[in-house]
This record gives structure tokens, C-alpha cells and sequence, in this order.
């Protein structure tokens, strides 16, 4: 590859990176989420001459990562923290840390509630959510709403 794609790849790695290492940390958690992301990066390099420029590139790196990530949770090398996980590193059995109780919850999810979940929380609008998973934004938002209630039923009715 020319200097020029080299250079053009490495700013858009550079660009996503705080969001790639976010989504590797919450789908391989504590022990592997390193491997995750340096597999991300390998298959966007792998893929980065096929980006067309149909969608936005910063939806194309989601695609990617997001495709990456769920092939890796499918593994079973990779463990997700749960609800009992949670409480034995808690205050007397209290979850304290907010990032515990995120993994908690993402811990019930399935990978495509969770990957609206997590989407959501880099702040993508509903429309590049939609065309990141190929839903469309109105399903997007009954997924939210549904994932806002079982949050609250697990987390905040107690």
C-alpha cells in the first residue's frame, strides 16, 4: 500500500481509537480486551481498501469493530462479568462503581441489544445506529426504550 493510504488509515484508527478501546474493553472485558482490539485494528486493515464511501467512515469502523467483537464474544475464551461477580467486588455485597454496574447489565444482554447499547453511549444519532446494525432508527428506538426498562427493573427498582 502507498504511503498516502497508510497515512489516510492510521488517522482514521487514530480518530476512533478512545472508541474502539471503549467497545473492546465492554465485549472481552479486563483480561482480553487488548487481543480484541488489536484484532479490530488487523480487520480494519484488511477491509480498509474495500470502504466504498456509502456511509459515513466512522459508521464503516463500527461495522467493522462491532462484527469483529461479536465473532470474538461467540468464542467462549471470553468471559463476561455477572450480577455475582459484581457483588462479591462490591461494599458488602453493594455494587459501587458505575462502570461495574454497566458491565453487569451488559452481562444480560444479548449482542445486538448490547451493541445498541453500546453505540448508544459513544453517542451516535439513531440513524447511524440504524445503519451501523442495519436496523432502521425506529427500531433503534424501541430497542432503547426496552433497554431503559430493563435497566430500571433490574438496577433501580430495589
Amino acid at each position: 500500500m502507498s504511503k498516502d493510504v497508510e497515512a489516510k488509515f492510521s488517522r482514521m484508527v487514530e480518530d476512533s481509537q478512545p472508541a474502539l478501546v471503549r467497545l473492546a474493553r465492554r465485549y472481552a472485558g479486563q483480561e482480553d480486551w487488548q487481543d480484541l482490539l488489536q484484532d479490530i485494528h488487523l480487520q480494519l486493515w484488511r477491509s480498509f481498501n474495500a470502504f466504498e464511501g456509502r456511509a459515513q467512515r466512522s459508521t464503516w469502523v463500527y461495522r467493522v469493530a462491532l462484527n469483529t467483537a461479536l465473532s470474538h464474544v461467540r468464542k467462549p475464551r471470553y468471559e463476561h462479568y455477572g450480577l455475582d461477580k459484581i457483588a462479591e467486588q462490591g461494599d458488602g455485597g453493594h455494587v459501587v462503581d458505575p462502570l461495574d454496574v454497566l458491565d453487569a447489565f451488559l452481562a444480560t444482554l444479548d449482542p445486538m441489544q448490547r451493541s445498541v447499547l453500546l453505540l448508544d453511549l459513544e453517542g451516535l444519532p439513531r440513524e447511524q445506529i440504524a445503519e451501523v446494525l442495519g436496523l432502521t432508527p425506529n427500531a433503534v428506538e424501541v430497542r432503547m426504550t426496552r433497554l431503559r426498562q430493563s435497566y430500571e427493573r433490574l438496577f433501580l427498582e430495589n
